[in-house]
């Protein structure tokens, strides 16, 4: 059957849904067409690989066409001037930054371009690539670098992440038979003050998700998600487990692009940090860029390596090699030679649940998990935007532009109807956040962050659209 009759029969069949041209099916694309799939998209993937673009049509309901997502041809055929929304993510930056320009010149309103190295998401105001038409541009190795030093910064979470440029953390916190927390409620944790500096948004129970309230008792297994300030969330991480201080230092395995933004990150919060690359030309470079880091050229897999990179009580490693099998091994190795925490990045999304299921490593990170959370969560209307989706966690955090016209401003939060499954955590009010309370009066430019489950986000989103 000819590609365009193919076109003309999904789009019939999904009209009510976004039609969404995806150019490229590597690992970033699939994901990102599983989710999107699984939603009931129309979906067009185009590929130059024909191999590739079989392997995706075998598992997943989309229309393929192989050829390059910068040829005009290729992009007429897929209908893209028909599109709601355009995505590139390609591993080659200038063939995503042409094709959503191009997708720009015929009129698709959201375009969306992943970019692989920092040159471009770094412009200056002259050379903008948002001026260029480009709604979002996605460094999928930064948003890895920076999950990972999440989980640094608080070992214990089960998930952690920064928002509003790291005014606000989210974590999750799972309840042990060792926590001060077990049994507890909201209203009867002993440490009050802190505890109005947070915002429990959220428990998971088993498969369930439970909305706190002040009576809500703290079982075993839970898993609790707050929000609050970054001091605020570890000082209630060291009252869950006062035995895990900061680590004193952090051993990183890998001196590619991710690997150096890591310890970048590490060095400006003061961590010590030790950078391990086995190319030495590469570990010129990252010494250079990092001036006060120790760079060893030497393999992570070789006990020297770890033995001259000093391994003292409180020492992190991460993994971040070009490879996922040595990534693993590398980590294995650290916690032999009695390495506290470990944690690797993983590319190959399908390697995630089993190296989960093992147990050995404490955290994984996939850059493609990330790529496409950041492509999911711009997938909302322009007052509500999704800030995070919350791995383990049935609901989204929904980060909501309050607008001057709208009818919640200078109503009290107690006086706004939200829906049931939902909770306000905290209130952005220009270069203040504050934990929301009952009583606290909105006004015209407010951002609120909003925990809500799956069957309250458009009530919400249709509160806010104006």
């Amino acid at each position: 059957m000819p590609n365009d009759v193919r076109l003309r029969m999904i789009t019939e069949k999904k009209k009510t849904h976004m039609r969404i041209v995806i150019i490229g099916a590597g690992n970033a694309g699939c994901e990102l067409a599983r989710h999107l799939c699984g939603e009931r998209h129309s979906v067009v993937m185009i590929d130059e690989r024909q191999e590739a673009l079989q392997q995706v049509e075998s598992s997943l309901d989309v229309m393929t066409l192989c050829g390059s997502g910068s040829d005009p041809a290729v992009l007429e055929q897929a209908g893209t001037d028909r599109a709601d929304l355009f995505v590139a993510v390609t591993d080659r930056d200038e063939i995503n930054i042409l094709a959503c320009i191009l997708a720009n010149s015929v009129g698709v309103p959201r375009k969306i371009a992943r970019v692989v190295t920092d040159r471009y998401d770094k412009l200056s105001s002259k050379y903008n690539l948002v001026g260029m038409g480009i709604d979002l541009v996605i460094n999928q190795k930064e948003a890895c670098a920076r999950e990972i030093c999440s989980a640094l910064a608080l070992p214990d979470a089960v998930e952690a992440f920064e928002l509003f440029g790291g005014r606000t953390h989210v974590a999750g916190f799972a309840v042990t038979r060792d926590n001060p927390i077990l049994g507890q409620t909201p209203a009867t944790l002993p440490d009050q003050e802190l505890l109005r500096k947070l915002r429990i948004i959220a428990v998971r129970r088993k498969d369930g998700l439970l909305i706190p309230h002040g009576d809500t008792v703290f079982a075993l297994q839970d898993v609790l998600y707050l929000v609050g300030p970054p001091d605020d969330i570890r000082a209630f991480s060291l009252w869950m487990n006062p035995a895990q201080t900061p680590f004193e230092k952090i051993v990183v395995a890998g001196g590619g692009d991710i690997g150096l933004t890591v310890a970048r990150i590490l060095m400006r919060s003061g961590a010590k940090v030790v950078l391990l690359e086995q190319d030495e030309d590469r570990a010129l470079y990252c010494s250079g860029e990092l001036e006060d880091a120790l760079v060893l050229h030497d393999d992570a897999l070789s006990g020297s390596a770890l033995d001259e990179a000093g391994i003292v009580p409180r020492t992190a490693f991460v993994g971040v090699t070009g490879e996922n099998e040595n990534n693993v091994m590398n980590c294995l190795m650290a916690r032999k030679r009695g390495v506290d925490y470990t944690v690797t990045q993983i590319s190959r999304t399908e390697y995630v649940p089993v190296i989960k299921s093992l147990g050995v490593v404490d955290r994984i990170v996939s850059p493609y998990e990330s790529l496409t959370r950041g492509i999911l969560h711009y997938l909302r209307s322009r007052n509500v935007t999704a800030a995070a989706l919350l791995h383990g966690l049935p609901g989204e955090l929904l980060d909501i532009a309050v607008g001057p016209q709208n009818k919640s401003v200078g109503q009290p939060l107690s006086g706004i109807k939200f829906p049931r499954g939902s909770i306000v955590a905290v209130v952005l009010r220009g270069d203040d956040v504050i934990t929301a309370t009952g009583g606290m009066v909105l006004q015209a430019e407010d951002r609120l962050l909003v925990f809500a489950d799956p069957s309250a986000v458009k009530k919400i989103q249709s509160m806010f659209r104006k």
